[in-house]
């Protein structure tokens, strides 16, 4: 290009060697070339808002849970703190092995995020697991995440939510649940309540819910065949009541309960068992009559059950629970590896009563008994005598069968299920420790090992609280 033309060129092109800008004074100034413009504040990006909930959840190992969330389901990213014990694939989440681990889910909105941190322990138990619900997101079009637990009628569950512009609760059943303005949830009473938070951040408007179920109390299910097989490898001892609670099993059907070994004779009491009454007084086994701590010896069992002390009210309840007290001592001893279970002496119909079997001195006995168990390992007390009473203390008429001393079988009927009751709760409280302490021994957290030292903590002193008690060094 000639000089000229290219002189001509540059005048009409001075774009290209200035840029336009302002003085403070408002005129057009220019800029030398090469300088970027710097962007307005109205062009800077906005730092994105965060809000967070963080909530608790206990899974039972091997269980796996899909999560509820909402539209952004399927964008909404799911990270778990330690894979080893809670895996993730996609919205579902799997127990892998117990312990503790964060699962966080977040959720993006045009300018905030939208973070649950689920606080997940994994447990391992027999007999639990975690609420069961099937997973349908959220209704209408709004970003969420579903929560679905139970709780105990009266306690609280705290949902509050950090970070948020605003945050509003509200329940559909307040006669089940209601919730304060700061998030904190009361169950009233049992039932079915949604908490729902209407969260606003930003330009963006969350929904939180909590789908809530209230209980008053847990049943824990234990199959029939594990009492049957625990009362198959029991022994009971008794006298008159004995022999009709005997007779009340039998009716009941083969195989009922087990079919537990019944020692029990009409004339049999405590000062009996010495013999010095004679063989007719004592107790017999395959042929062969002794004391009750002598033949227990020879009979392959686990547990007895000892209802005695009607036939030997001789004197105040001091005077019959010395015996009483020497009997039990002499079973364990000779049976250290049996568990005993006393049963309280039953009630006397009133009317009835004599210089010595009276229910106050059958009351203070059953006291001696109680302690007695209360500071014996591997010995326990059921209370079968408060069940027969009247409200004026005696023997109901309903259960007796000659208005005396002798029970009939609604009586029996009673007893049994008092027996039943507690045997069964003492199973399970035996199982849920072991549960526990097999978590703890899979972990090692102190999380775990509080649960279980609280677990091995309601057991009766005794060998199986002692061997649970050497797995937690």
């Amino acid at each position: 290009m000639k000089l000229k033309a290219y002189i001509a060129a540059m005048a009409a092109c001075p774009i290209l060697l200035c840029s336009c800008g302002s003085n403070n004074s408002g005129q057009t100034a220019l800029s030398p070339i090469g300088t970027t413009t710097l962007p307005t504040a109205a062009s800077e990006e906005t730092e994105r808002k965060t809000t967070e909930q963080t909530l608790p959840l206990i899974l039972y190992k091997e269980e796996v849970r899909t999560l509820d969330l909402g539209k952004a389901a399927e964008k909404a990213e799911i990270q778990s703190s330690d894979e080893s014990v809670v895996s993730v694939n996609g919205k579902e989440i799997t127990a892998v092995s117990c312990g503790d681990a964060v699962v966080t889910v977040t959720q993006q909105g045009s300018d905030s995020d939208f973070v649950t941190k689920l606080n997940v322990s994994v447990k391992y138990s027999r007999f639990d697991s975690s609420p069961e619900y099937t997973a349908g997101g959220m209704t209408g079009e709004k970003d969420g995440f579903v929560y679905h637990t139970s709780i105990k009628k009266g306690s609280m569950l705290p949902l509050g939510i950090t970070g948020a512009d605003s945050v509003t609760y509200s329940s559909s059943d307040e006669s089940v649940a209601v919730v304060s303005d700061d998030g904190t949830v009361t169950a009233i009473a049992e039932g079915d309540a949604v908490i729902t938070a209407e969260v606003t951040s930003g330009k963006d408007v969350c929904e939180q819910k909590t789908v809530l179920n209230v209980f008053k109390s847990v049943s824990t299910p234990l199959p029939q065949e594990e009492i049957d097989e625990f009362f198959s490898r029991a022994v009971f001892i008794g006298c008159s009541l004995g022999e009709g609670h005997k007779m009340y099993l039998e009716s009941q059907g083969e195989g009922y309960l087990g079919s537990p070994i019944y020692l029990a004779l009409s004339s049999y009491g405590i000062y009996n068992d010495d013999g010095r009454n004679g063989e007719d007084y004592m107790l017999s086994y395959n042929g062969v009559t002794d004391s009750a701590k002598n033949l227990l010896k020879d009979i392959d069992a686990d547990s007895v059950f000892i209802n005695l002390g009607t036939n030997d009210m001789y004197g105040d309840a001091d005077f019959v629970g010395e015996t009483f007290v020497e009997y039990l001592d002499g079973i364990r001893e000779e049976n250290p590896e049996k568990v005993i279970y006393v049963e309280a002496v039953t009630p006397v119909c009133i009317g009835s009563e004599t210089d010595y079997l009276t229910n106050e001195n059958v009351d203070a006995l059953n006291k001696i008994l109680e302690d007695y168990c209360g500071s014996n390992p591997d010995a326990y007390y059921i209370d079968i005598n408060s069940i027969l009473k009247n409200d004026d203390g005696g023997l109901d008429d309903k259960y007796t069968s000659d208005g005396y001393v002798h029970l009939n079988d609604a009586a029996n009927e009673a007893w049994t299920k008092k027996l039943i009751n507690t045997v069964k709760n003492q199973l399970v409280y035996q199982q849920r420790a072991e549960d526990a302490v097999q978590t703890y021994e899979e972990c090692f957290t102190e999380t775990a090992r509080s649960d279980a030292a609280a677990a091995i903590d309601k057991l009766g002193d005794g060998a199986f609280k002692n061997a649970l008690l050497s797995r937690m060094p």
